[in-house]
């Protein structure tokens, strides 16, 4: 069950984010954004596919419970005792109006509505929302929100466009969208993360899965906030050029974005650290971790980062292939820049484990 959650959370963000920039196109004017077409049957399947997908963390939990109380039992009090379970009758229902509104080409401030009201049934499911409810419940669902927002109008544009007209007047209005998102995004995120690891024991962190992931998911973040200065900055200089096209760059960058939607996928699937030696003594740390050190941990009360030179010189050839995104752009290459990208994290991941001493 453990390795289906990832794909499902993966799911729940994508379709999330397929209707959420979907919502959002429409209340743009048309001579301000690229025009898209995507076929009422896939936004239909894509409100589907979020009742689904929601049943994800709801599986896990019943498989977890059911060999203590049974399977009955389990699924009574999953769906009427835990949050996850009320917030997917919840979901359910808005999903269920918001298929119907999609069908009957209903006012697209009602779509606006119910996919906010989802929103909040997504923030009050949430791990952090059932330590702290009303912290958990708005710091997740603007998170949410922010992601969605952000990655569906880019998917729309990348994906569904069929012309490049507007580009220019998309971007203007696009970018600083793009960069108010990031920012809430970003504080958000730091909030929703000190209820997972304190910044202080962020980097004992990594001798965990929780951490090996949260680790791979910033890491991931840097190509992308790379991959939307080319296209905020860089591309709209260059769309006086009869030969540019910005959409591959677009696509590029949604790829990275889909890369961080399943590690966070993974992520839901771990447990958080919230006690990083209990964890470790009780669940064990990473077994890639024992495995790239060589060693058997124990405790991470001594873990702390030392950069050596190997280390140096492999975050050193990280930076060089973050550059080589630059290249990558005067070359007219988006692919050639994703490659980098994939270097660039990997690079960096490496390093950091080599720096990282128990």
């Amino acid at each position: 069950m453990g390795f289906l959650i990832p794909f499902f959370e993966f799911g729940n963000y994508l379709m999330y984010s397929i209707l959420v920039g979907h919502v959002a196109l429409l209340l743009v004017p048309d001579d301000r954004k690229p025009q898209t077409q995507i076929a009422k049957p896939f936004l239909l399947l894509s409100t589907l596919g979020i009742i689904i997908f929601t049943l994800g963390p709801i599986l896990q939990t019943i498989y977890y419970f059911k060999g203590g109380v049974g399977l009955a039992i389990a699924i009574e009090a999953v769906f009427t005792d835990f949050q996850v379970g009320r917030a997917w009758i919840f979901i359910g229902f808005m999903g269920t109006f918001l298929w119907m509104a999609i069908q009957l080409n209903a006012s697209k401030y009602l779509h606006a509505i119910l996919l906010l009201l989802m929103i909040l049934g997504v923030g009050y499911s949430s791990h952090v929302a059932s330590l702290s409810f009303w912290t958990g419940l708005f710091s997740h669902s603007l998170h949410f929100l922010m992601v969605t927002l952000w990655t569906g109008i880019l998917l729309h544009v990348a994906w569904f466009s069929k012309e490049e007209l507007n580009w220019g007047k998309f971007l203007r209005w696009f970018t600083p969208v793009a960069l108010v998102s990031l920012l809430f995004i970003f504080i958000s995120g730091f909030i929703l993360m000190i209820y997972m690891v304190e910044p202080k024991d962020y980097v004992r962190a990594w001798v965990l899965p929780y951490g090996q992931m949260l680790l791979l998911k910033h890491i991931s973040i840097i190509p992308v906030l790379f991959f939307a200065i080319i296209n905020g900055v860089l591309a709209r200089k260059s769309l006086t050029l009869p030969s540019f096209n910005p959409r591959p760059w677009i696509r590029g960058e949604s790829i990275f974005i889909l890369i961080i939607f399943y590690v966070t996928g993974v992520m839901g699937t771990l447990s958080p650290p919230h006690e990083i030696e209990f964890t470790v003594r009780s669940e064990g740390p990473s077994k890639w971790v024992e495995w790239f050190l060589e060693k058997n941990i124990t405790t991470t009360l001594t873990t702390h980062l030392a950069p050596n030179l190997q280390s140096v010189l492999l975050m050193v050839v990280s930076f060089l292939f973050l550059m080589m995104i630059l290249l990558s752009f005067k070359k007219v290459n988006p692919l050639l820049g994703v490659l980098f990208g994939v270097c660039f994290i990997v690079v960096l991941y490496i390093g950091f484990m080599f720096s990282l001493t128990i």
